[in-house]
Parts: C-alpha cells; sequence; structure tokens
C-alpha cells in the first residue's frame, strides 16, 4: 500500500464516503479510514433520508439503495399521559418521485454507499483507527494510524459527531450541551403484513412520525417512529442540557415512549432487537467549526455541524452527502493548481454558502433558541390535550371550548402575553 495519497478521508459515513466518491470519479487516489469493522457498523440515525440529493447525483440507484419503505404519510402527534392528538398528512407524489423521503438502516446505505466509492476507484479501509492529523508546516498533511504514518495532500474531515481529532487541533468550537442533543432508539420487529395493516400501508409504503409532549415532558427533545419493511424504530432526542439539569434517564423515556397507549398497539407482540444510542449537535455549522476549511483539509457532514432539525423533520444524511459533494469540488479546482492553503481552499466556503445547506441552516438559524423553549413540550400540548377533550366529550352538560382553553392555559400559568411572546418566537424561527 502507497503511504502518499492525493486525499485521504477520516470516516466513512456517508460525508466522507460522499466526498470519496465524487473525488474518484474525478481521477483523484482516495483512501477512505474507517473505524469501524465494516462500512456502516458504526453508524445510527433514526431511519430517514430525502432523496434528491441521490437522483441528482446517483443514477440508477433507486433500484440499487437499501431502501425500506417510501415514506407516504407525515404525522405529528401532540402526546399526553393518558391521550394523544395526530395531525397526518398524506402526500401524493409525482410519478419521478421527486421530494421523496424513504426509511433506512444507515448501517447497509453505507455499506451501499461504500461500494459505489468503491466502483469508481476510491479505496476504503476498515478497522483503521486514526489517532492523530499529523501537521507540517501548519499544512495537514496525513494521519497517523496505528502507528502507522499515511500522508496526503488533502485531508478530509468526516470523523461526525465524535469530533475528538478536531479538538484535539482545535479545529472545532467546544461543544455546548443547549445545542448537542442525545437520541436513543430501539428497533422492534413486526411481521410485515402487521405493520401494513396497523398503518394503513401497502408493503412498500411508510410512516414517518415526530412525537411532542408526553413523556419527555418539561425537556427540549421529541420523539420518532419510523416504518421498515418487518420494523418499527422507535426512539427519542433530547438536549444534554435538559439531562443534566434534570436528571434524566434516556432508557426510562424510551420505555414510557413505547408503553404509551398510542404506540403500545402499533408496537404490540413485537420483538426488541436492537438498543443504540447517538449524539447530534443541533446548532448549526457556526455552532461547531470555526471554519469548515483550512491549510490542507476540509470538514464536511456532522463534524461540521450540518444538521438541520425544523421542529417537525430531522435532515443530516442528504446535507452530509451533499457537502461531500461540493468539498469534492473545491478539492479537485485546488488539485489542478497543485495549491492546498487555506485561501485556495476557501473556495469550499463560497460552494457551500451558494448551496441549499448553508442557505437551510441560516433560514432556520433562530430555530434552536426557540426550540429550547420548555413550554413547547410540557405546557402547550397539555392545553392541547385538554381542550380536544372537552371538544370530543359528550356529557349532560356539554362545555364550550373557549372557557376550557382559558381554564387550561391558566392551569399551566400561561397568559396572553406568554402566549402572543411565543407566537412571535415562532413566527421568526419557524
Amino acid at each position: 500500500m502507497s503511504e502518499k495519497f492525493d486525499v485521504i478521508v477520516i470516516g466513512g459515513g456517508p460525508a466522507g464516503l460522499s466526498t470519496a466518491y465524487f473525488l474518484a470519479k474525478k481521477g483523484i487516489e482516495t483512501v477512505v479510514l474507517e473505524r469501524g469493522p465494516e462500512s456502516g457498523s458504526k453508524n445510527v440515525f433514526g431511519g430517514r433520508i430525502y432523496s434528491y440529493v441521490l437522483d441528482r447525483h446517483f443514477p440508477g440507484w433507486r433500484k440499487e439503495a437499501p431502501v425500506e419503505r417510501w415514506v407516504r404519510r407525515e404525522r405529528l402527534a401532540i402526546s399526553c399521559k393518558d391521550s394523544t392528538v395526530t395531525i397526518e398528512f398524506r402526500p401524493y407524489r409525482s410519478e419521478d418521485g421527486r421530494y421523496d423521503s424513504f426509511t433506512a438502516f444507515l448501517s447497509k446505505f453505507v455499506a451501499w454507499l461504500a461500494e459505489k466509492a468503491e466502483e469508481e476507484g476510491a479505496m476504503v479501509l476498515t478497522s483503521t483507527k486514526v489517532d492523530e492529523i499529523l501537521f507540517k508546516d501548519e499544512y495537514a498533511s496525513g494521519v497517523r494510524t496505528g502507528g502507522e504514518e499515511l500522508y496526503s495532500d488533502y485531508v478530509v474531515i468526516a470523523e461526525g459527531i465524535n469530533t475528538l481529532l478536531s479538538e484535539r487541533h482545535k479545529l472545532r468550537n467546544e461543544p455546548r450541551l443547549s445545542t448537542t442533543a442525545l437520541g436513543v432508539k430501539e428497533v422492534i420487529r413486526v411481521k410485515k403484513e402487521i405493520i401494513n395493516e396497523r398503518f394503513n400501508v401497502n408493503d412498500w409504503e411508510g410512516v414517518a412520525e415526530f412525537i411532542l409532549g408526553y413523556p419527555l415532558l418539561g425537556v427540549a427533545g421529541g420523539g420518532f417512529l419510523y416504518t421498515m419493511k418487518e420494523y418499527i424504530t422507535l426512539g427519542a432526542v433530547v438536549r444534554l442540557s435538559a439531562i443534566r439539569e434534570k436528571k434524566i434517564a434516556m432508557k426510562d423515556l424510551a420505555e414510557l415512549l413505547r408503553i404509551h397507549p398510542a404506540i403500545r398497539d402499533l408496537v404490540r407482540d413485537g420483538t426488541l432487537i436492537e438498543y443504540s444510542a447517538h449524539l447530534t449537535r443541533e446548532g448549526g455549522f457556526l455552532d461547531v467549526v470555526k471554519k469548515p476549511y483550512g491549510n490542507g483539509y476540509v470538514i464536511v457532514g456532522d463534524a461540521a455541524g450540518f444538521l438541520l432539525n425544523t421542529g417537525f423533520t430531522i435532515r443530516g444524511v442528504d446535507m452530509a452527502i451533499e457537502s461531500g459533494r461540493i468539498a469534492a469540488e473545491a478539492i479537485a479546482k485546488a488539485h489542478e493548481t497543485g495549491k492546498r492553503d487555506e485561501k485556495t481552499l476557501s473556495y469550499y466556503k463560497e460552494l457551500l454558502d451558494d448551496s441549499t445547506i448553508i442557505k437551510n441552516l441560516k433560514e432556520f438559524s433562530k430555530l434552536p433558541e426557540f426550540l429550547e423553549n420548555e413550554r413547547l413540550y410540557k405546557d402547550y400540548p397539555e392545553v392541547v390535550c385538554d381542550v380536544l377533550s372537552v371538544a370530543y366529550t359528550t356529557e349532560e352538560r356539554t362545555k364550550r371550548i373557549y372557557p376550557a382553553l382559558k381554564e387550561s392555559m391558566k392551569n399551566h400559568g400561561i397568559n396572553i402575553i406568554t402566549l402572543l411572546s411565543d407566537i412571535i418566537k415562532a413566527r421568526g424561527a419557524i
């Protein structure tokens, strides 16, 4: 094996493999160093991928990629202890499939993406942990792994959320508990026919559900549910600041979510086969890195903070793949000139600024702060449940909704000023 490459990519997740794929297509010698025993073995996420970036750059992927189900039902569940309000949106997509999203196991999807990168000529080395980025004359010039030194003209940092290398070399900002969250996920095996019946879908249709409220009362976070072919993935995501302040045991939240009446019947008689946890950063790229490039290096994907939580959906894999493509464009241009200084690689940031990645993150830049409002997770869900309970409960004396709304708001410490203030903040954030 050569000790010198054009590009070394640290991390074999979606961002790193995307970078390698597009670099290899341009004939640039690229090696991906993945610490897991096989591609995808250390990748964890909720369960959904948006397809637009694949449609644009991976011809024929719909017939090749390990898609579980195409999302055809979007649900928002406002959950209380003994009731749930569910809003369902069912989009009817065009025949060309644009704007699709699908459920998948990230481990399988990443393994497929690794195959695509290797087909183009990239080298993917698994069970290879990078211990250090080698800097020579203040330029990233390679890595040290297992006592061996590998050199390159460019280093792509795609180490995901656990950015130990970036921290060691002071390439990232200190993480903040208020914008870092912990997600836990259970994978429950349920027969395909039962999933189809319970969710009213056919073999290829899937459901994506976001859960707001109980059992996440009083903390910034939410639950999620995705249907796979023969599995249901169920989990919760909570800010680390809330976990510390409230002394929350995430395994207890996952258990409470699974046994809630609205969820219990959906996973009844299923078999829990997997439990996993994963950190995520929700503050945007400026909250993560000082700048996503420097002398001899660029930072992509989760490592650069390219994740967007809109309050209704969470996007990460698509942004990771797109950031890898953009990084490959910037490196290829630098490679043509033989330069690798910070000024030359700043072209990566220029391309990012013109991309939907940064435009989307800027569009929702006020959202992370808005989502810290605990009333969104405790008080407002309870008010909704209280009011609808009155509206749909028939007794001898029927109650009016507006007085019930005023009473519930009063019981939860919400006055008109507080409500208007939250509406104004939501208007600027969502």
